[in-house]
Formats: C-alpha cells, sequence, structure tokens
C-alpha cells in the first residue's frame, strides 16, 4: 500500500559502479529519507541505497548506464512504459525525476533535476546525444512542474536554449560527503615533490592540453608534480598523451585512470592544489571536495566555479596559458598564500552539504504539491 503523500523518485541512473549522476541520486535519497519523506524509489540497485523508510522497487538491470547506448534508450522507452504503469498502481503525490528523463505526458506533477547541458555547449563531442538534448530533454522539462538546476550557470543555459518560464528553475547547489572529505588532523607526509592534482573525465571541456602546458611553464626550474585521476575516449586520451610527451614532462606527470573511493581524499589532502581550469563546469564537485580537504583550489573564472568556490579559490583565465601557469607557480611557491586559500576553502566548504541539498529540493516540491 503506498504511504499517503507518498514521491515516486526515478533513480533508474544508478548503475553498477555509481559515479557523478548516480552518486548524486543517492546521497539525495538517503537525505530526503532522513528528513522523513515518504518515498518509493524505482532503481536496479536497491541495494546500494540507504534508506530505511524508503519503499524500493527493483527495475531492470538493462537499464543501467554502463549498458551505453542500450541501456539510454532502454531507460527512455522504460520511462514512458513500465515506469508510467507503476506510477498508476502507486499512486505517489508526484514524481522527481534525477535525471531529465521523465514523463512525456505525465497524469501527475513531476520534477526534474538537471545538472549540465554540455552536450548542447559541445556538440561534436556528444553527435548521438543531440537528438536526445534537443527534442526529448526539452519536451520533459516543458511537461514539469519545475526544474532542478545545480547552478546560476545550468540555469542561464536553460533558460537560452530552452527558453523555459524562469520561475520554474529553482537552483539547487549540490552537497558533498562530508564525512568522507576532511581535511587531516595534521598535516600529510609527502612521499616526493609536492604536486597539483586534477580529478575528472578526459575531455576536451575540461581543458587539459592547456593545462599541462601551463604546469610545464609553472614548474620551470622547481620542484613539482601534477597528479591526473581520470579517462576518456580513445582519441582525447591519445592526444593528451602526446602533449605530455612532447613537453618532456613524462617523470613528472603521474596519470592513473581513476582513483578508487578509498584513495581520493587521500589525494586531495596530500595534493599542494587541485587544478580545475575547466572551460564549462555543470557544477564542480572536485573543487567542493577539495576545499572540504582543506586543499587549495584553482579555477576557472567562468560557468559554475566562481558559484561553488566563492572567494576561497584561486581564479584563472582558462584560455590564458600564462594566466594558469602563474597561479600554480605561487601555490607551489609560496607558502602563505597557499595556506591563505586552504583556510578560505575549509571555511566555504561549511556551507555545503547534502543535508542542505535535501532541504532545499524538499522545499520545492511541497510547492509542488
Amino acid at each position: 500500500m503506498t504511504p499517503p503523500g507518498a514521491i515516486a523518485v526515478n533513480a533508474a541512473i544508478i548503475g553498477d559502479r555509481p559515479t557523478g549522476l548516480g552518486l548524486y541520486a543517492l546521497h539525495l535519497i538517503r537525505s530526503l529519507d532522513q528528513l522523513g519523506e515518504r518515498l518509493i524509489v524505482y532503481t536496479s540497485r536497491p541495494d546500494l541505497i540507504v534508506a530505511p523508510g524508503a519503499r524500493l522497487e527493483r527495475v531492470p538491470a538493462a537499464l543501467r548506464p554502463e549498458r551505453g547506448v542500450a541501456g539510454h534508450l532502454s531507460r527512455l522507452i522504460w520511462t514512458q512504459t513500465g515506469l508510467r504503469r507503476r506510477i498508476a498502481q502507486a499512486r505517489p503525490r508526484l514524481l522527481l525525476n534525477l535525471v531529465p528523463e521523465g514523463l512525456l505526458r505525465p497524469a501527475l506533477p513531476q520534477v526534474t533535476v538537471v545538472h549540465d547541458l554540455l552536450p548542447l555547449r559541445y556538440p561534436r563531442e556528444y553527435p548521438r546525444q543531440q537528438y536526445y538534448f534537443r527534442h526529448y530533454v526539452p519536451a520533459v522539462l516543458r511537461r514539469s512542474a519545475a526544474v532542478i538546476v545545480s547552478s546560476e550557470s545550468t540555469r542561464r543555459d536553460l533558460l537560452e536554449f530552452y527558453r523555459l518560464p524562469p520561475e520554474t528553475l529553482p537552483v539547487v547547489l549540490l552537497g558533498y560527503d562530508t564525512a568522507r572529505f576532511t581535511a587531516a588532523a595534521t598535516p600529510p607526509a609527502r612521499d616526493g615533490a609536492p604536486y597539483a592534482l586534477f580529478v575528472g573525465n578526459v575531455m576536451p571541456h575540461k581543458n587539459l592540453l592547456r593545462l599541462v602546458e601551463a604546469f610545464a611553464d609553472a614548474v620551470a626550474g622547481i620542484a613539482g608534480r601534477l597528479v591526473i585521476r581520470g579517462w576518456g575516449r580513445p582519441a582525447h586520451v591519445r592526444a593528451l598523451r602526446e602533449r605530455i610527451a612532447a613537453l618532456d614532462l613524462g617523470e613528472r606527470v603521474d596519470w592513473q585512470r581513476y582513483a578508487s573511493d578509498d584513495e581520493l581524499p587521500d589525494l586531495y589532502r596530500g595534493a599542494r592544489m587541485l587544478v580545475l581550469p575547466s572551460l564549462y563546469e555543470g557544477f564542480g564537485l572536485t573543487a567542493l571536495e577539495a576545499m572540504a580537504c582543506g586543499t587549495p583550489v584553482i579555477v576557472s573564472d567562468r560557468s559554475s566555479l566562481p558559484e561553488v568556490v566563492g572567494d576561497a579559490g584561486v581564479f584563472v583565465d582558462a584560455e590564458d596559458r600564462a594566466s594558469i601557469a602563474a597561479a600554480i607557480r605561487r601555490v607551489f611557491t609560496d607558502d602563505a598564500f597557499a595556506k591563505t586559500h586552504a583556510a578560505l576553502g575549509l571555511a566555504r566548504a561549511h556551507l555545503f552539504s547534502w543535508e542542505r541539498t535535501a532541504r532545499a529540493v524538499q522545499s520545492v516540491l511541497q510547492e509542488i504539491g
């Protein structure tokens, strides 16, 4: 029996090894449950969800994001068929879509979350997602009573590309795992030269080619390493490898695919700085996690990053190699400057939490129905 006032949650995006969108879904569900919301969660991974008060409804594993294009198409079809049938049976008060995969003809109010419109900003990099973002997504959003966006930057994108009513686009910033990402009680022991850290996908909007060029300029004549944790499509990986080799940085760059959940906090804590000179970010969660670990952050002065780091970040021009190099060199060589920005980052990070995110989402849901 469906509890009165229940909220259906479309969490089909949670997959085998959740990252990004999947982790957002897991944290938000847990926090909404802790706030007392009655949830009916549709997911293929009920084993990952920590929400004792929620009713978990299993959906096919074929919908998981690791299934690639097939999984994406399966989710779109299932949403219009299987999810529609289950909602008709459960009769919740509204539907919360944790990504823009919702009902095209909803029989109840729906609220949809959008983190970024990256495929529309970089269409050449996402050719197969063009129809989805140019036709399906706006159709879902226009049939949503509210569209929750992760930053004011994403809100501007929605206004530009889809011309949605501004009053339907509340901004709810993300949180971070306050138990995992904390500053070290004592300064971590450093093994070798200090390092600048990058965590994220190897994609053109991350600006990694310019980052390694700037790094090469920054460390001329001083000690310093660049640690990269992330991967991407073969062409982008190959281009980055070639640029690192051309700059003769092989011995100074430690590049591995990804850091494990256990390794990542210590990587942040041990870094002299996090560098995120992106051309575009829907939110920039790695900057927030690094600040929470007491690590200074160097970020570009565009898209959502100023919203996340506030006055705690060292801002650079993403298209200016010299600007990035100067910031990296200063954090490597100026202890007082680095210490000041570490303290500013810690203070800034305390303004964010998943509980705060969930309370803001809850407020939107209550206003809708």
